[in-house]
């Protein structure tokens, strides 16, 4: 063999080692990728729902006691724990001492912060349209009634009043009468008001949680009656138990699906000693309630936040 065919020789020599190196030291790479879902399960708005028996009363009276009872019922799938919070709304007119301040008008307003003076039905009291009496009425507007009464011989006493889609609202005016002429003339008539005070609301919830629970947290005069399973100082099983450092009432206890709770409110009364400010008060009491999935897990893991811990175990104890 000569020199050129050994040379050649040898490079396919040296070829083959290269290629049997790199295949030596050639791989395959493989991949894998698994995604783990988890989907939790829900606790669907109207899982529980407040009820009540409450009728909203028409003129409420200082003395009063209207019944409201509150408890709160499970449409739950599963055992429940619940609590329970109020949202107070107050709203009273101007008051000058103990009765309401009074605006007086030339024309009728329409200031939103402006309630027309009710007035009473004068015909209740013997009060008649003057014609009926053998008067002649001038200097009246349009739109008010005026009624007179005779109370002595030669004495009347009138009142004004104006009707608005059947409500009686009360005016103002002076009043002048000749009994040679039979005549009676109304002047200076003025169109009655009261006016919107400060309004104030309360979420027994937020900061500055009421620690007196039988008395409303805007008004002392309005009186809130629990059913004798509300506890505000202990805690005890099947009942509610008060805290005065979040402003919640929980029940210690689970709710089955289908469950009704004990009544939490049966009544709220407006104090008798209440006086004349308290007329055209617009008072609400709103009830919220919160629940979570009965287990240990949801109450360790923050599901009711600022829950006391004797509060927490006493539910937890009862699972």
């Amino acid at each position: 063999m000569n020199s050129r065919k050994k040379k050649a020789v040898g490079l396919s020599l040296i070829m083959v080692i290269v290629l049997v190196l790199i295949g030596t030291f050639a791989w395959f790479t493989s991949t894998d990728n698994v995604t783990n879902k988890f989907k939790t399960g829900a606790l669907p708005d109207g899982s529980v729902k407040i009820v009540e028996d409450f009728e909203e009363p028409d003129g409420w009276t200082p003395g009063e006691e209207v019944k409201k009872e509150v408890g709160v019922l499970s449409n739950s799938d599963t055992d429940v724990v619940v609590r329970l919070s109020f949202k107070e709304a107050l709203q009273k007119m101007e008051a000058d001492g103990n009765k309401l301040k009074q605006y007086a008008f030339d024309t009728e307003q329409n200031d939103t912060d402006l309630v027309p003076v009710p007035s009473i039905d004068f015909s209740n009291n013997g009060y008649d349209d003057p014609a009926n009496l053998g008067l002649t009425v001038s200097g009246l507007p349009a739109d008010v009634t005026i009624v007179g009464k005779q109370v002595f011989t030669n004495k009347y006493e009138f009142a004004l009043y104006r009707d608005v889609s059947g409500t009686l609202y009360k005016m103002d005016g002076d009043f002048s009468y000749d009994l040679q002429t039979k005549t009676v003339t109304v002047s200076n008539v003025k169109y009655l008001y009261y006016k919107l005070g400060i309004s104030s609301d309360k979420d027994w919830a937020v900061a500055s949680h009421p620690a007196d629970i039988t008395k409303s947290a805007l008004d002392t005069k309005i009186l809130l009656g629990y059913s004798g399973d509300v506890d505000s100082g202990t805690v005890t099983t099947g009942k509610w138990a008060y805290d005065a450092n979040g402003g919640w009432f929980y029940y210690i206890g689970t709710l089955a699906p289908g469950q009704t709770s004990p009544l939490i409110l049966t009544s709220v009364t407006l104090d008798g000693s209440a006086d004349n400010t308290y007329q055209l008060m617009d008072y609400s009491l709103d009830v919220r309630i919160e629940a979570l999935q009965a287990t240990e897990e949801a109450i360790d893991g923050g599901g009711f936040p600022g829950i006391p811990t004797n509060i927490a175990n006493a539910i937890k104890a009862t699972l």
